[in-house]
């Protein structure tokens, strides 16, 4: 029997920290400044690792992972690993691979081995935090004799981040595992950072978040905060925020999606006043293309919710959140959209 390898450990922040905001703390989504500016919920789910992701190089045969979580709590529509672990990509054959996930305990401490008995060269990898925790420190393991580094390929574009702005569906409820959010599969598609700003049951179309995308001077804004916002909310908040977007820079593509039809909504009687009957689905869809039609900047473009997931009520966990296919069929669609758009700029 061999004898098991001598792991030493290296803090994640030696390497290439994705999906992060200027200004920002290590492995918080918004800067120390919005703390003051946000509403209270929006703040501390910024303090949630969705969209992070360490880029680092090694030629270990094994890689470990140690990270500390702010708490440990699971979610009754997440897996564990989506909500408190994480997953890692090798980039091979010119595409991102997936190669193993990151098991969490119950404990806010975790030590796991995500592969072993891997041939001995280099490889690029791409490894992707919690979606629905925070996380407070986070070290990879490796062979002690073996290297590893910043990443040795330029291979994600990290000029004019994607940003998506949006809801709990945005931050990734409920896909299984943290690299299979619709954000997370565009970014690695066409290599390009991508910031995930989904804050669950808070996105609203919000001019205090969104000064603090300006910075970035992102290529493309998808704003998916339809789901958590009453039509009221979106008449009053997104043309505010549309124009102070535009006032800064009124070439960059905004992409306003509308909310998808919650699949118990076919079943629940249709009273336009209660959340998430298809009357008051469609309120909010209105709300929003009368937003979209009144404003008459031309990198404005919008998409209706038909075949955005599908058409067979088979694409959410709960009835609203994306499972995989979900997830999936969502980044298809936008797909050929965002590629369009980027190569207009």
């Amino acid at each position: 029997m061999n004898d098991l390898p001598e792991i030493t450990y290296y803090n994640a922040t030696h390497f290439e920290i994705l999906g992060k905001m200027s200004e920002t703390k290590t492995y918080n989504r918004l800067p120390e400044a919005a703390k003051s500016s946000v509403r209270n919920s929006v703040w501390s789910l910024s303090k949630n690792t969705a969209g992070l992701a360490i880029r680092f190089s090694s030629n270990s045969s094994i890689i470990k992972v140690r990270w500390t979580l702010k708490n440990n709590r699971v979610k009754g529509n997440m897996t564990p690993i989506a909500s408190n672990g994480l997953d890692l990509y090798a980039y091979t054959k010119d595409r991102w691979q997936f190669v193993g996930v990151a098991i969490p305990g119950k404990e806010v401490v975790n030590e796991t081995t995500v592969i072993a008995d891997m041939t001995k060269e280099n490889r690029e990898y791409l490894l992707n935090l919690p979606l629905y925790e925070g996380v407070e420190n986070i070290e990879i393991g490796v062979e002690s004799n073996a290297t590893i580094d910043k990443p040795g390929q330029d291979i994600i574009d990290q000029e004019n981040p994607i940003i998506f702005y949006g809801t709990s569906i945005t931050q990734g409820a409920s896909a299984s595992r943290p690299g299979l959010t619709y954000a997370a599969l565009l970014g690695r598609k066409i290599n390009k950072e991508v910031i995930n700003l989904g804050f669950s049951g808070n996105g609203r179309f919000e001019k205090e978040v969104a000064q603090f995308i300006m910075p970035d001077n992102p290529s493309v804004i998808i704003l998916d905060c339809t789901p958590n916002s009453a039509p009221d909310t979106i008449l009053t908040n997104l043309p505010e925020t549309l124009a102070y977007i535009q006032s800064v820079n009124d070439s960059i593509p905004i992409i306003l999606v509308e909310s998808i039809v919650r699949d118990y909504a076919y079943f629940k009687e249709n009273d336009p006043s209660t959340f998430g009957t298809l009357s008051y689905i469609q309120a909010q869809n209105d709300a929003l293309k009368k937003v979209y039609l009144d404003n008459k900047n031309k990198n404005l473009f919008y998409v209706t919710n038909k075949d955005l997931i599908g058409q067979d009520n088979e694409a959410t966990i709960d009835g609203t959140h994306f499972n995989d296919l979900g997830n999936y069929r969502m980044y298809q669609f936008l797909l050929p959209m965002v590629q369009k758009l980027l190569t207009q700029r």
